[in-house]
Parts: structure tokens; C-alpha cells; sequence
């Protein structure tokens, strides 16, 4: 007899929304789910296993960093 399916809950993002990260690779994205992608979404990593980084208002200011996926500035920590 078949065991009944358990549904899973989602597992809570490890990045905020209007913060923007750097992965290992040089990308800048935000915290949303589409453009920060499954991977570093969900567990903080980028798809190589690297931590993300916190972009601070400074760099952000200074280089005139954006997400590459939807544009935003950012409002970092």
C-alpha cells in the first residue's frame, strides 16, 4: 500500500529583496527569487558553493552597482 504524499513546505529565502549581492563570478543580482536564481536564493550560494556577498550602500554608491536582472539600486545594509 501506498504511503500518503507529505507536502513540503518552502524553505525560507537567505536573501532579502532591495539588497543586492555579488556572486563568485562577478554577477550583482538582488534578492529576488528571479533574479538571484534558485541556488543562491534558497541557501546563500552561488552555483559554484560560494557565499554570496553583501553589497554595502558605499560600493553601491561608489561603483554603481545594479542587479543585472531587473535594475534596481539596491537599498543595502
Amino acid at each position: 500500500m501506498l504511503k500518503p504524499y507529505k507536502v513540503q513546505k518552502t524553505p525560507a529565502s537567505k536573501l532579502a529583496e532591495g539588497v543586492l549581492y555579488l556572486g563568485d563570478n562577478g554577477r550583482c543580482f538582488c534578492g529576488k527569487l528571479r533574479c538571484a536564481g534558485m541556488t543562491a536564493h534558497f541557501s546563500g550560494r552561488d552555483l559554484s558553493g560560494q557565499r554570496v556577498l553583501t553589497l554595502s550602500a558605499a560600493s553601491i554608491k561608489r561603483h554603481g552597482f545594479r542587479c543585472e536582472g531587473c535594475g534596481v539600486t539596491g537599498e543595502s545594509k
